[in-house]
């Protein structure tokens, strides 16, 4: 133990008062993200979040519209290499955040966010991660 938490505890004890030292990972949600743009500015941007405690312990998306471009947006993913891609829309406008649970336990995710624009919807680069 170093001087400065002996120092501390010797303080302490004679003040009457304990003291608590908790060490171990957070709890917080870590996370990743990708943005897509459009004409130059950000339309759209999707975190993939790691099972946490929260969200009945799934991973989960937040799907954001940041461009009042009257687009849906969504993200599009696939878990475990799995050949077949699951899209998630976000429709509420621009400004809005949507967010979809996944699942829980350890998997790997490829995941990319796009615009539902005219022609070829724009996507972000896709994204691995894990939970």
């Amino acid at each position: 133990m170093s001087s400065l938490p002996r120092r501390a505890m010797t303080i302490l004890s004679v003040l009457g008062l304990s003291m608590v030292i908790v060490t171990g990972p957070a709890q917080a949600a870590a996370s990743s993200s990708v943005i897509v743009n459009t004409d130059g500015t950000r339309a759209a941007e999707a975190w993939f979040n790691r099972s946490n405690g929260t969200h009945a312990n799934n991973a989960w998306f937040d799907v954001y519209d940041a461009k009042c471009d009257a687009n849906d947006v969504y993200v599009e993913y696939t878990i475990n290499g799995d050949a077949d891609r699951t899209k998630k829309y976000n429709s509420g406008g621009c400004g809005t955040t949507r967010g979809f649970n996944l699942r829980t336990g350890q998997f790997a995710i490829s995941y990319r966010v796009c615009v539902d624009d005219a022609g070829p919807n724009t996507c972000s680069e896709w994204k691995g991660d894990s939970n």
